[in-house]
């Protein structure tokens, strides 16, 4: 989110807040949260691209309400109508001399709109007819379609090939297309909140959302660009609750937002230009110049992240939704494992709830020949991490970075075993010594973090080793 828009959404939710009426306030936070789904999608270089991303954000939040929700109600009719009625009142922007009132350009014709609106309607009575036929097989289907396009994304030569694509249909040239191109607003938060329920619902969970309800925690507009990644449950309380006086929250929420602007646009921004990237890794030749490099690009993506989970929070505050802390002073904890359950905290916990936890149930599930616990522990801290750094991107250094935090997280939990009593005993016994050993213990993780960066932020292999025999 930019400045502007931060502005723009505060003053809205702030406006909404005022309103009497728990139901009017929710039916216009539908309507403004459809309508920002279009407002936040950055500009994209494919022709009208920054109404279809959008468009289809919605789409597939309402196909998988469609999918998992028992609910009947009236109402859910009544929901679809406001969204659609908001959805066309984008479109129609388009017959009004005001550039970028809902969308960066201009929305397409009409008459694509009206042709991409009707397949739309059809695949929602198609899946309805098949879903009743067999819910398992489609809601099976949906996740593996949602997975796709993380897939598609992330990978860049599919991307690449997806910009070809796209390029092509709009009547532009495929020789021109770039990875860049797919600038797809918070795909990667929607995804993993519908495929959250979709797992539960094919687990045996049963919903009895309303459309409306859902489509404003899928895209929540403070959190949709950046996260946090909230639970429907837990989002619902918060959006059916009676609120507070505002003056309970508004203050709160002016210091949240206040921080994440501080870190963002003040911290991130500055550290930036002297941080370690992928332009300038090749520059930093003498090692004490490479560390520092290094270390700023840890500190400013912390600040960058951190900043946006703090504007978010804040935000919705204003409307008295309290999204879930996502970051809480990582780099301050003595051991990977704290930092782990202290960064990026919600994409931890729906790793560990919908991949850890279950595949620790399966791989301990076989009495007849039981598997030894370190090699549970390896499994499933592997494959947690190596998903994590697949979120990011489908590469080859994203996955060294994961196996990297995989490894390191393995030889915590055997370190840990091993000195659990002796650190428990010298807590207790000699508060000096705890102190000193918490604190070298921290500057280890804060240094195996750091050096885990490389990684992360220099796409090619070959330049990431090359940067890591600079730091020695």
């Amino acid at each position: 989110m930019l400045l502007p828009d931060i502005l723009i959404l505060s003053a809205c939710l702030i406006l909404l807040r005022n309103l009497p009426g728990r139901n009017l306030q929710r039916n216009l936070l539908l309507i403004l949260t459809v309508i920002f789904v279009f407002k936040l999608q950055p500009i994209v270089p494919i022709r009208n691209f920054d109404f279809w991303f959008p468009f289809l954000s919605i789409g597939l939040t309402i196909l998988c309400w469609h999918l998992c929700s028992r609910s009947t109600q009236k109402k859910d009719l009544h929901d679809f109508l406001i969204i659609l009625a908001a959805v066309v009142c984008v479109e129609l922007t388009r017959l009004l001399d005001i550039p970028s009132l809902f969308t960066k350009t201009r929305p397409p014709q009409l008459q694509p709109f009206l042709v991409v609106l009707l397949l739309f309607l059809f695949l929602l009575s198609l899946t309805r007819f098949l879903h009743i036929s067999d819910q398992k097989i489609m809601l099976t289907s949906g996740m593996v379609f949602l997975i796709f396009i993380l897939i598609l994304l992330k990978t860049p030569s599919l991307t690449l090939g997806t910009s070809r694509f796209l390029r092509m249909i709009s009547g532009q040239s495929p020789e021109n297309a770039a990875v860049s191109d797919i600038r797809w607003l918070g795909v990667s938060y929607l995804v993993f909140r519908i495929l959250s329920i979709l797992i539960d619902t094919r687990n045996g969970r049963k919903f009895s959302m309303l459309l409306g309800d859902f489509m404003i925690y899928v895209c929540f507009p403070p959190a949709l660009s950046a996260g946090p990644i909230d639970r429907y449950d837990r989002f619902y309380k918060d959006l059916h609750a009676v609120p507070s006086e505002l003056s309970e929250d508004f203050i709160a929420a002016l210091e949240r937002i206040a921080s994440g602007l501080f870190k963002k646009f003040i911290l991130a921004d500055s550290l930036s230009i002297v941080s370690l990237s992928a332009q300038n890794s090749h520059l930093w030749i003498q090692p004490i110049w490479a560390w520092s490099a290094l270390f700023f690009y840890g500190l400013q993506i912390y600040f960058d992240f951190s900043g946006y989970s703090d504007i978010a929070i804040g935000l919705g505050r204003l409307i008295g939704i309290h999204l879930p802390e996502n970051f809480q002073h990582p780099y301050l904890k003595p051991d990977i494992a704290k930092f782990w359950n202290n960064w990026h905290m919600t994409l931890t916990q729906w790793i560990r709830s919908y991949v850890f936890n279950p595949i620790t149930r399966k791989l301990r599930s076989d009495k007849t020949h039981p598997k030894p616990q370190w090699l549970i522990i390896l499994v499933t801290q592997m494959i947690t991490m190596l998903l994590i750094g697949l979120w990011h991107g489908v590469t080859l250094n994203f996955l060294i970075w994961g196996a990297w935090h995989g490894a390191g997280l393995f030889l915590h939990q055997h370190y840990y075993q091993a000195t659990k009593n002796w650190i428990i005993n010298l807590q207790g016994h000699n508060r000096f010594l705890y102190h000193v050993y918490t604190f070298f213990s921290t500057a280890i993780t804060i240094l195996f973090v750091m050096t885990g960066w490389i990684w992360f932020v220099i796409p090619k292999t070959g330049d990431a080793l090359q940067f890591f025999s600079r730091l020695f």
